[in-house]
């Protein structure tokens, strides 16, 4: 079990990726702090992984807030004693032609995908520099590599994130933290259900027939991603077996993103 005696934090915990690193975390021995905006699914991951005998707290987490960015590191340490896992993978998308975009939807997306990572790795930062041990994993996009249309704001956020790991990797690596980000493509989640609809909608398509030719036909392995594909990626680099690996990105897009 490759997380054994660790302790991990979730953002975004409550559904979709985040839930599917929860999960499969646990599986691999793992406490679980669920750290997720909507206290009840974050409670509904934290029962699910008790009823199969697995260790989690939930914990209700604005990311875009400093004080409970902090609270989610106090009670991870207060429950568990130590943090040595954080993935970063609360984030929204709203799409919208940069002649209609508002300013408003522009800083929910820094905040929450951009702001938020920042505020919760630093929460963690301390104790983690404190051990010498510590494990940061980010959840970019294909997106943060490629510029896509009508998604202005997430694209610059998520090229943020990646530009952030890399200066974070490069500024905690003598404490024996790495820090990496996972790239994913098209999850089934709903959040890709929503951003299909809205692309959709702007575009005069059906979300099916959006889906099968921005999505499905352009990505080699022929599908979108299931969210576990992309908690095999975050776990493979929060594990000791990636402990070699800093500021990278790694794509888990079907082959849709190459560089």
């Amino acid at each position: 079990m490759r997380f054994k005696d660790r302790v991990a934090i979730v953002t975004g915990g409550g559904a979709g990726i985040g839930r599917s690193v929860c999960v499969n975390m646990v599986k691999e021995g793992a406490k679980v702090v669920v750290a997720d905006i909507n206290q009840a699914a974050a409670q509904e991951t934290a029962d699910s992984i008790k009823k199969e005998g697995g260790d989690a707290l939930a914990i209700k987490t604005d990311v875009t807030q400093r004080p409970d960015a902090q609270a989610m590191a106090d009670a991870a340490l207060k429950t568990y004693g130590k943090i040595d896992i954080l993935v970063n993978n609360a984030g929204t998308d709203i799409k919208g032609a940069i002649t209609e975009l508002t300013e408003k939807t522009w800083d929910t997306l820094m905040d929450i995908n951009l702001k938020g990572v920042f505020l919760c790795t630093q929460a963690v930062s301390h104790s983690m520099i404190e051990q010498q041990y510590g494990r940061i994993v980010n959840i970019s996009s294909m997106a943060g590599k490629t510029g896509e249309p009508l998604t202005s704001p997430y694209c610059a956020t998520k090229f943020g994130v990646i530009g952030f790991t890399q200066s974070i990797a490069l500024e905690l690596g003598k404490h024996n933290i790495t820090v990496n980000a996972v790239c994913p493509g098209p999850v089934d989640t709903d959040l890709i259900r929503q951003s299909v609809a809205q692309s959709a909608k702007i575009k005069g398509m059906a979300p099916e027939d959006f889906l099968q030719e921005f999505f499905i036909n352009p990505t080699p392995l022929g599908r979108i991603a299931q969210p576990v594909d992309i908690a095999r990626a975050v776990i493979f680099l929060a594990s000791d077996d990636a402990e070699f690996i800093t500021g990278s990105t790694l794509n888990v897009s079907g082959g849709r993103e190459m560089h």
